[in-house]
């Protein structure tokens, strides 16, 4: 196990800590990484920055399955990119956050809305799921007036999640991008009660 590629994934695990505003385990952290490392021999010290920046778009504390297949897309963009083959595919630079299936879009939006519930507290969420039960259109109508508050929150908020560290300044938002958590909607909850105060 190398070294230098232990203390690269200590550093970027701190930064991910300090990131999602978590205390950093500086008693275990030296063991943490060193367990990464072992666990993804793909991850070196000259790409553990790439890496963790890539798998910090689906958690703002990466797990080894996440970071597996974070190194796997790095290795195989790094691997195009060097090739002497021409890329013909034009690649979207939001597409990490933004996929181009209408139905990853779709799930985005359900799971953006469900996390938005659960973080308005029980009875929502338990609203939201009755809603769901009832049919496609009782469903919709419940649905429709959240969408308007996401869009809302989403133009104020989302730039500032963990998700969003990377996606393009100039580029537009959607609901389709990769949703906030819970904790994500909690803080934006926060922070617009503190504006009204």
């Amino acid at each position: 196990m190398n070294e230098e590629t232990v203390k690269a994934i200590a550093a970027e695990l701190t930064k991910a800590y300090l990131m999602a505003h978590r205390t950093v385990p500086t008693s275990s952290l030296e063991a943490v990484a060193a367990s990464i490392a072992d666990a993804v021999p793909a991850i070196t010290a000259q790409n553990a920055h790439d890496v963790f920046r890539r798998a910090m778009q689906t958690e703002a504390i990466p797990t080894v399955p996440t970071l597996v297949t974070a190194a796997k897309n790095h290795i195989a963009e790094s691997y195009r990119e060097t090739s002497n083959t021409p890329s013909i595919e034009y690649r979207d630079p939001c597409e990490a956050w933004l996929p181009k299936s209408d139905i990853v879009k779709r799930i985005n939006i359900n799971e953006a809305i469900k996390n938005y519930c659960i973080a308005c507290g029980v009875n929502s969420y338990a609203n939201l799921c009755s809603a769901r039960a009832r049919g496609k259109e009782v469903y919709g109508a419940f649905t429709r007036k959240i969408k308007d508050t996401l869009r809302r929150l989403y133009t104020k908020y989302w730039r500032k999640c963990p998700i969003a560290n990377g996606y393009p300044y100039n580029a537009k938002l959607n609901l389709g991008l990769i949703p906030p958590s819970v904790e994500d909607f909690r803080r934006m909850f926060e922070a617009e009660n503190s504006s009204f105060a």
